[in-house]
């Protein structure tokens, strides 16, 4: 007797931006549902298969934020106007929830202005714009200035 199974392998993506008054200490959480792209799908399975054509493959190197609020596409390889980058600052894996966290952390001093999106870049990623492999990209809206931080977390969750 054949069985018939079917496994499906899902990857969810959320963004949770915490922003922090430095003066006051008032934090506003806003959470965003992400979309992984097509290029960063493709990333993520040469990371499992361990092909390795680029250095550091499927690996998140750093993570950005922009202004331009042109609705993400899976078909997306770059932020429509990066304003900011930053290497990860930590990242974590949940074994109960088979979920891993991404952080980058901005400054008073960095990021400032209306953001409109964010993204995690990949395999050859640097402190360039538009460098590596974009994994995700999602809209945002954030303002920030001078006188706030910013942490953003990225939670893939496999299911």
């Amino acid at each position: 007797m054949k069985a018939n199974m079917r496994d499906f392998l899902f990857l969810k993506g959320k963004v949770r931006c915490i922003l922090e008054d430095v003066n006051t200490g008032e934090k506003i959480v806003k959470e965003y549902d992400n979309l992984v792209v097509n290029v960063g799908k493709v990333a993520i399975a040469r990371r499992l298969g361990s092909i390795g054509e680029k250095s550091n493959e499927g690996e998140i190197m750093y993570c950005a934020t922009g202004t331009d609020n042109t609705a993400p596409t899976v078909n997306d390889t770059i932020l429509g106007t990066e304003l900011a980058r930053k290497p990860v600052a930590s990242s974590s894996y949940n074994a109960g929830t088979r979920s891993c966290t991404v952080r980058v952390f901005f400054t008073t001093a960095e990021s400032n202005g209306a953001l409109k999106e964010f993204g995690n870049f990949a395999e050859e990623a640097t402190g360039v714009a538009d460098t590596g492999t974009l994994i995700n990209r999602v809209n945002i809206d954030i303002t920030k200035d001078a006188s706030k931080t910013l942490t953003i977390e990225t939670i893939f969750t496999i299911s």
